[in-house]
């Protein structure tokens, strides 16, 4: 819905919301208490001279929003937590995984397998993790196949199949690492069993499982059945010197996740970890900025708190927050408990848990501390060699693209103190240009992208570079002196990587084991595949766009809506039908989903 006429009618409910841009795109997800209250500050918030940039620009680019209504906030948190890992919107940068910690991965199968996985690819499947480190959980996973003798193969085995002979044992059965379920030495029941306790153990229920083993041992002692007993035993004990080894909290501490976030300079680290029956069996690490968290420490705490519900499909009524402000209050909710480590108990496993977020927050930001001033050194380098009036913070620069005379387009990349700033890259397509006239789009770019900044006050950039040579420089400078705009400009050819100044009829060379020229190189490489990338992109709608037309019953309106649902071949290829009726009817639906199926 049109923005101007969602304003009026938002309810005053709890619920996500969704802003989109001209083209469809998803490009800001968030949930609200209050859907009509919070959509409403975004343009409040916009107008005010102290804005900061993200907002004004996301402002800037929204022509719809889209909302959901949900029955409580914390429904809420869950569902923008899911809509943000599948649209993957430009303005939600809130957090960033640190690290992909590993998850053992219990297969759906009749004979389940355990498997050591990074993602969650197979479905159905249940995952448990993330786990601190690969080492714990490999070492994990051969004690479980050391004592329950679980298959590793792929063979399709089901009941029925084992019964009716159809395979053969492997050599892995001979030297004691499989029961062999495959010919029958294992029934069915008792590998569903060894599942099932392997399952009470991973979800922390270790005190209940060695006491019914401890069970299993007395009756076959007292049935004679010593080999076994002795089986039993041997399995307890092993089990008993893992979980020594193991990282347990105390048992009176029940369930409860803890989260530790440690602020650098530049980079905030939080670090959780999942408590059950008072034993930590998982861990997660995101990263984000220091000034976010100083800003709005509430909605990134809520957003952690909702990745952890999401990915872990559970949640410990009690969260423990190690690193709040003691003078901020924390936020309060009926689903779960927020508490402060104030009790010797709950500071023991603050510390644990902050042990790891401090150790990654000094990795962090000792990383960027020194990756900033090797950049500042190249920086101030480029700066004498070009002479700048001082070293270029911000680097902007320009392309064009078009194959085969179609779909002129323009790319803009941002570098901030020598690393990409890709939230603000921008594409520009060229409407009433000659397909070709590089001079003419490179004037129209220039005055299209700054002419607006330099009246709004928005930085603009200490050097400004141009994919090109001469000729594409002198139709900048042109543009330029037009809009009255006074930056550093110049024009990095291809060919020989020769620099252009303005007004200056030789090019400018330099070293190519120079680091000043692999960062200028960076630049541009980055920019030409932006433009290209953006080219392919309107190519592909456009050859879409024609096939389309031609399915029966789908005419323009259609099509566009369509390409702003989808966006490409690919996605509408994937698109179950229930999707695809949602934007063009069921009876549609079918015609395009045969056609899609036959391109």
């Amino acid at each position: 819905m049109e923005i101007e006429e969602a304003r009026e009618i938002l309810p005053e409910l709890p619920g996500v919301y969704k802003f989109l841009n001209a083209r469809g795109e998803v490009i800001y997800v968030g949930k609200a208490r209050n859907l009509r209250r919070r959509v409403q500050s975004y343009f409040s918030r916009a107008e005010d001279p102290r804005c900061d940039y993200k907002t004004r620009a996301l402002i800037r680019h929204a022509t719809r929003v889209e909302w959901i209504v949900t029955d409580t906030e914390w429904d809420a948190l869950l569902l923008e937590n899911n809509l943000i890992k599948y649209y993957n919107p430009r303005y939600n940068v809130l957090l960033k995984d640190g690290k992909t910690y590993p998850y053992l991965c219990i297969t759906e199968e009749p004979y389940p397998r355990l498997l050591f996985v990074r993602q969650k690819v197979y479905p159905n499947a249940k995952y448990y993790g993330p786990f601190p480190g690969g080492g714990m959980l490999r070492t994990l996973m051969e004690l479980f196949r050391g004592l329950y003798k679980l298959r590793d193969c792929d063979l399709r085995l089901t009941p029925e199949s084992v019964a009716g002979g159809r395979f053969r044992a492997c050599v892995k059965y001979y030297i004691g690492r499989c029961a062999a379920p495959c010919i029958g030495k294992q029934s069915y029941e008792d590998y569903s069993a060894a599942v099932q306790e392997i399952q009470r153990l991973l979800e922390g229920e270790w005190e209940a499982v060695l006491a019914q083993i401890d069970r299993q041992r007395k009756e076959a002692v007292i049935e004679l059945d010593f080999e076994r007993a002795h089986e039993m035993k041997k399995r307890m004990e092993q089990l008993r010197a893992y979980q020594q080894r193991s990282l347990v909290a105390d048992a009176a501490l029940g369930d409860v996740e803890v989260i530790s976030i440690v602020a650098g300079v530049r980079t905030a680290v939080a670090h959780h970890l999942s408590v059950q029956k008072g034993r930590i069996v998982a861990s997660h690490t995101w990263q984000f900025s220091a000034s976010d968290w100083a800003e709005q420490p509430e909605e990134i705490l809520e957003r952690i708190v909702g990745e952890i519900a999401s990915d872990q499909g559970r949640l410990a009524f009690q969260i423990l927050v190690d690193g709040w402000d003691a003078e901020r209050p924390l936020p309060k909710r009926t689903e779960v408990s927020y508490i402060l480590p104030e009790t010797p108990e709950w500071e023991a496993l603050a510390v644990l848990c902050r042990k790891t977020a401090l150790s990654l927050s000094e990795e962090k930001n000792a990383l960027i501390s020194n990756r900033a001033a090797k950049y500042q050194t190249v920086l101030q380098e480029l700066a004498q060699i070009l002479k700048l009036p001082k070293p270029p913070v911000r680097i902007e620069c320009i392309d064009n693209s078009h194959i085969q005379g179609a779909h002129l387009v323009s790319g803009v990349v941002v570098f901030l103190n020598g690393q990409p700033r890709r939230s603000e890259y921008r594409r520009y397509i060229h409407e009433g240009i000659s397909v070709g006239d590089d001079f003419a789009a490179m004037r129209m770019v220039i005055k299209r992208r700054y002419e607006k900044r330099l009246r709004e006050g928005m930085p603009l950039p200490d050097l400004l570079l141009i994919d090109g040579g001469k000729g594409q420089l002198s139709a900048a400078i042109e543009a330029m002196q037009a809009i009255g705009m006074q930056v550093p400009v110049f024009a990095l050819a291809k060919k020989k990587e020769e620099i252009f100044a303005p007004y200056q009829s030789e090019p400018i060379y330099i070293d190519k084991r120079s680091s000043v020229l692999h960062l200028l190189q960076r630049v541009r490489d980055e920019t030409h595949e932006v433009a290209v990338g953006f080219h392919r992109q309107r190519r592909d709608a456009a050859t879409l766009r024609t096939a389309l037309l031609a399915v029966p019953g789908i005419g323009v309106k259609l099509t566009e809506k369509l390409l702003a649902e989808f966006g490409s071949l690919e996605r509408l290829k994937g698109a179950s039908m229930q999707e695809l009726a949602r934007v063009v009817g069921k009876q549609r639906a079918q015609t395009l989903h045969t056609f899609l199926q036959n391109a």
